[in-house]
This record gives C-alpha cells, structure tokens and sequence, in this order.
C-alpha cells in the first residue's frame, strides 16, 4: 500500500508500505522521524565532501606522483589514495607508509581499496620491490641493447 509520509525534514514522499496494518503503521510512523531520501543524499554527499578535504589537507605536505589509468580511474583512486594516505601518516611512522607513495597505477588503488592498513603497506611495499626488479631488468636489456 502506498503512503504520502511527510519526513522530520519536512518534505513529503510516497513509500509503499508491505505486510499487516501494524507493520504498516510503525513503518510509517518511523518514516516521518527520519529525513527524506533527497535530504539522506544530500547530507551524506556534503560528509563525503568534508572527509576528502579534510584527508587532502592531511596530505598536502606530501608530493604525490600522477596516477596512470583511465579518467574514471585515476577520479577514483585519488580520492581513494587520499583516504588512505591521510588514515596512514597519522597513525604509522614515515617509513611503513613509504611504499604507498610509489604506488601511481591507479587499478592498484582500487583493487586494494578494502584491504586494512597493514594490508594496504604490505601489498604497497611488494608492488615497490616488483616495480624496482622491473626497472633493474629493463636497465640491464638497454645495456646488452647499447652494447
């Protein structure tokens, strides 16, 4: 059945509201304490948009390197390695959270969004220590290139 319930933020919003005439009418009854769904979205989009200013400011100091990728990924994965970083440098000394800053594939990020704090430095310092065997490796196909 479909109500027209006016939320605590005093806009009105059809819900269409299952079961007995109880369950009915404590839903709606705690429908009208809540906010509407455009007042939710908003209020947790201008909460996302204060966290990322506040986890920019946390790592303004640092020199970031571009991430590589698409558009859409590299949006994402900043917004992601600024989250990250920021929790990082306030609860971990300089040198653990280190091998996060080399990190610029921006797939890495995303891929590795969920994983914890130590997590995160482990997966960080192994992608580092690939990456330098890389760079070793191509340095020496260059020589014996040259040569």
């Amino acid at each position: 059945m479909e109500q027209r319930i006016i939320h605590a933020c005093g806009h009105e919003q059809a819900h269409h509201l299952t079961g007995f005439d109880s369950q009915q009418e404590r839903k709606a009854k705690w429908l009208k304490t809540t906010t509407c769904r455009d007042c939710f979205v908003a209020e947790k989009r201008a909460e996302e948009v204060a966290a990322a200013a506040s986890s920019s400011a946390a790592v303004s100091h640092l020199v970031l390197p571009p991430l590589t990728g698409t558009d859409r990924q590299i949006s994402w994965a900043s917004t992601i390695r600024t989250k990250r970083l920021a929790a990082l440098t306030n609860s971990n000394s300089d040198a653990d959270w280190y091998a996060c800053l080399q990190v610029t594939d921006a797939k890495w990020w995303i891929d590795r969004r969920d994983l914890t704090d130590i997590d995160l430095m482990a997966a960080a310092a192994q992608a580092s220590e690939v990456q330098s065997a890389t760079a070793v490796t191509a340095s020496i196909t260059d020589m014996h290139r040259t040569a």
